[in-house]
């Protein structure tokens, strides 16, 4: 319709101004169509409460603060006369229009008549709230049609400069104006189909993000800003009177089971949970949380407090404090708002999501014990398909699994379809790319701030000797070096897109202060002088040894590397779980479960296996490790080197005249940049969308999804594919059934095991001390990783301690060429051990790492061979680092490209391609 384009217009020139700019004129509009545009916008965007609150600011015979019920009142409040709509006009600015209102705004949306303490969670834009908004938006559209058949009639273009101008015009491009003038919403995709209103802009990220940056401020402001970050649910203090005053002890004691209650006037258990002293109702809410249903229920009958120092993307916007804030239902007297909190840490936490997890496992094993059986299954549908295609269809249509090419949903996309992908880390991006670039038309939704899952950039700077050029270097973080023999896809699409990688050699150097234990080892030393852990655990590292070459034998035994035509191909990671890999009982089985069968000690497992590789997987919790990775990481990261192997370098270098080193890995050539130039490269023809989570996703009759996100775009697709956590997954896929819900519940993280401590945060830093002064010289020119491990005191556990040298493992120009005498200091810290601390004034910023790794276990590979059961079901696909059997980020690439093949995109590289680029660099 003409109209719904012109209104359409607008809201795209809103999205495409600058923020501090302000919008003077629409020259084609006559006032009460041009206010009403501004004000069906401002609805939608901020709701009717900051839309009052922004008109009684403009016309100070308005009431401020009241809130309109209806459409007229509205527009009685809106239109108080001719002087005041030119006044609205003329001052009306794109932050009113993108929901940042000023001071006065916010504290009148702040206001008890916004009735913040209501029972059930609403979505960010309420119904009221849209049916007023869709009453504007209709009396505005068929004002607009009348002008514009009058325009037509006088042979004047309709459209003509909808956006007369921009104040600071200056400093907005044409671009930025014109650009936003087309027929449809910028949102749109072409392809896809907009269903609802146009878009609207996030928010943005507070100062305090995943990674924390200090910039050229002193390094305690940091620490203060990130202290300072929390949570603030806008309650108002009348509001919070009102509410009943709840005893602690009853809360818990009331309800069938632990983390439920008996609420006032509730005749069923509601699930609870307090912080800072207000009890919330989470029972309908858990099944919208974005972070998933289990990971709230984790939560149940706690403080949340502790899960959001933890989980610190609930700091980074108003998010979590806006949906909470409806939630409240009563308050706790201040001694049992101290306790709740006290009797929520860490312990209470893992202990909650050990029960879930237990739940979700034995699940687990019935899915994986009936795998066979319904791969025959499959396999006979699929033959029946060959003979009788509409035959293979039917019987697919009634299984409970997917099939492959038969089952609705699974079979291959025509060239041109749309699809979403869900989550920008390396799995949906690669997804995404494969995809454009054989022809489909894909939108990725991203919630953080930009395309990278846990391939993260860290800005260094602020250096007052001025070591940088322009004193900035941007380092990588959790992924900076791969073995390229292993990354096959990596490698290979790096030489597609024209990425330079350079040898990254890595040394780790291990310092054991652990009572009885004590020593060093330096990883790539094959040598075991007096001192060394490798002479301490001698016996250890024999065991060792023999286990992994058990295991690899075994493993070449089920992957079939024995025979003939087979005895040229190249190491592989992926050979484990296809074929008759996938029988190999070492897949799920333990390597520590091997090495202590043998005799080896747990003295050895904790202070030499689990920190050497802690440092390399960031994460603390190895037990679970299945042994089939064993002998691929002794490959790539040996602890049993042989000098001069291939795997590591032995001999004199200008850091010293006996270094050691571990040459098995590459790196982005421009290091930081490196990595960003990938992500910028891979979305070149992507739409993508950052800062916007997608909260519902639902299967139509006719086969297509409807994909919402949180600001209530929605689109129509012919494919989903979900690239983020797995918890996520069941709160937006509406219309999963019991079996994704027993495969996506599973999956376990780093941070279920260790949600406060350990690799989920560190501190970036430029304070050397924290280094033995005894080795701290060599640590900061030589080594990759320090990594110290002692006993606490305090509860007798092994701590260790992590540090990253970037000084070392940042190449490229602005670090790696400056004289070593000269290099600053460039650490990031993971668990310090006691008594340690860092110079607040020398932190460059922090990081976390929640729900970003998931643990190398069995459960987690019976998760995944599990996930074929359901995939492409409905049209939807899985993948992520969760979906492979190690995390590790060509793992994830390939599941993107896995995923894509299915939706029907090309793989894109032949297996020559690979070798090829492999070959390239040196293998």
């Amino acid at each position: 319709m003409l109209a719904r384009r012109s209104l359409a217009r607008v809201a795209g020139a809103r999205a495409a101004l600058p923020r501090p700019q302000g919008v003077r004129s629409f020259s084609s509009v006559n006032n009460q169509s041009r206010i009403g545009v501004l004000a069906s916008v401002t609805i939608t965007t901020t709701g009717l409460g900051v839309a009052a609150a922004a008109a009684a600011k403009y016309n100070p015979a308005l009431a401020d603060g009241v809130v309109p019920s209806s459409l007229d009142e509205f527009k009685a409040m809106l239109f108080g006369g001719e002087e005041a709509v030119e006044e609205v006009v003329e001052q009306f600015t794109v932050e009113d229009l993108l929901g940042k209102p000023k001071a006065e705004e916010a504290e009148a949306e702040a206001k008890p008549s916004m009735a913040r303490v209501d029972r059930e969670a609403r979505p960010p834009t309420q119904e009221g709230e849209v049916a007023v908004a869709k009453g504007i938006e209709e009396e505005v559209n068929a004002q607009l049609v009348d002008e514009e058949a009058a325009a037509i009639a006088e042979g004047r273009d309709p459209f003509a400069s909808q956006v007369a101008e921009c104040d600071g015009a200056a400093e907005c491009s044409s671009a930025e104006c014109s650009g936003a003038l087309i027929d449809e919403p910028s949102y749109i995709n072409s392809g896809s189909t907009l269903v609802g209103t146009g878009p609207r802009n996030s928010p943005g990220p507070r100062p305090t993000d995943d990674f924390a940056q200090a910039g050229k401020l002193d390094g305690k402001d940091v620490l203060e800003a990130r202290a300072a970050a929390k949570v603030e649910v806008p309650i108002d203090e009348a509001d919070l009177a009102q509410l009943p005053l709840m005893s602690l002890d009853e809360l818990r004691s009331s309800g069938s089971s632990e983390g439920m209650a008996k609420l006032p006037d509730e005749k069923e258990d509601r699930m609870f949970a307090t912080y800072e002293g207000v009890v919330y109702d989470l029972t309908e809410f858990v099944d919208q949380h974005p972070g998933g249903r289990e990971l709230l229920v984790t939560a149940k009958g706690l403080d949340l407090g502790h899960f959001f120092e933890n989980y610190t993307v609930h700091t980074q916007t108003d998010k979590a404090a806006r949906w909470l804030a409806p939630l409240a239902v009563g308050r706790l007297s201040s001694a049992d708002a101290l306790r709740s909190r006290e009797e929520s840490g860490p312990d209470a936490h893992v202990r909650s999501r050990m029960q879930l997890l237990g739940r979700a496992r034995r699940k687990l094993l019935l899915v994986t014990a009936s795998l066979p059986a319904w791969l025959t299954v499959r396999a006979f549908v699929r033959m029946v398909g060959w003979v009788l295609p509409s035959l293979g269809r039917a019987i697919a249509s009634i299984l409970p699994v997917a099939v492959p090419g038969y089952s609705r949903g699974a079979e291959c996309a025509p060239e041109g379809a749309s699809v979403v992908v869900i989550g920008g880390g390396i799995a949906g991006v690669g997804a995404a790319w494969n995809l454009a670039e054989s022809g489909f038309k894909v939108t990725v939704f991203e919630a953080r701030q930009q395309c990278s899952g846990n391939a993260r950039t860290f800005d260094w700077h602020g250096y007052e000797d001025g070591a940088f050029e322009n004193d900035t270097v941007k380092s990588c973080v959790s992924v900076t070096a791969w073995p390229p023999i292993f990354y096959k896809n990596y490698t290979a699409l790096l030489d597609r897109i024209g990425v330079e990688t350079v040898p990254m050699p890595l040394s780790w150097f291990l310092n054991s202060k652990v009572e009885g234990c004590e020593g060093t080892l330096w990883a790539a030393d094959p040598s075991a002088p007096d001192g060394s852990l490798r002479k301490r655990f001698a016996k250890d590292f024999a065991r060792y040894d023999m286990v992994q070459r058990f295991v690899s034998s075994t493993t070449d035994f089920f992957t079939g590397t024995w025979m003939p035509w087979k005895w040229n191909d190249m190491p592989s990671m992926y050979a484990n779980h296809t074929g008759f890999g996938m029988l190999n009982p070492f897949n799920t089985y333990p390597l520590y479960n091997c090495f202590r069968m043998v005799g080896g000690s747990q003295e050895w497992w904790d202070i030499v296996f689990t920190p050497m590789y802690t440092a390399s997987f960031l994460v603390d919790e190895l037990r679970p490790f299945p042994a089939v990775f064993g002998p691929l990481i002794e490959a790539q990261i040996p602890l049993i080197p042989h000098k001069n192997d291939g795997r590591t370098f032995n001999g004199p270098t200008k850091k010293d005249s006996d270094d050691c080193n571990i040459t098995t890995c590459v790196t982005w050539k421009d290091a930081g940049k490196g990595m960003r130039d990938v992500f910028a490269r891979l979305t070149e023809k992507v739409d993508v969308k950052t800062a916007t989570r997608v909260v519902d996703v639902k299967v139509l009759p006719n086969g297509k999804k409807l994909v919402r996100d949180e600001y209530d775009n929605v689109m129509e697709v012919d494919r989903v594919i979900f690239a983020c956590p797995s918890n996520a997954v069941g709160n937006i896929l509406k219309d999963h059934g019991p079996l994704e819900d027993t495969i996506l519940s599973a999956p376990v993280y780093a941070d279920d095991h260790h949600p406060s401590t350990g690799h989920m945060h560190a501190v970036m830093h430029s304070d050397g001390s924290v280094i033995d002064e005894k080795y701290r010289d060599t640590i900061l020119t030589r080594a990759s990783n320090y990594v110290e491990i002692t006993r606490n005191k305090s509860d007798g556990h092994i701590n260790i301690e992590n540090q990253y040298n970037f000084g070392v493992q940042t190449p490229g120009p602005g670090v790696f060429d400056i004289p070593l005498e000269k290099k600053p200091v460039m650490l990031i810290s993971h668990a310090l051990g006691e008594g340690k601390s860092i110079d607040d004034k020398l932190v460059r910023g922090t990081a976390n790492h929640a729900r970003a790794h998931p643990l190398y276990s069995g459960w987690n590979v019976a998760a995944m061979l599990s996930l074929r059961l359901v995939q492409g079901k409905d049209g939807v696909y899985y993948c992520a680092n969760w979906t492979t059997p190690g995390n590790c980020h060509d793992m994830s690439l390939l599941s993107g490209f896995v995923v894509a093949n299915a939706c029907g995109a090309k793989y894109p590289f032949p297996e020559s391609a690979a070798r090829d680029a492999s070959e390239r660099v040196g293998l």
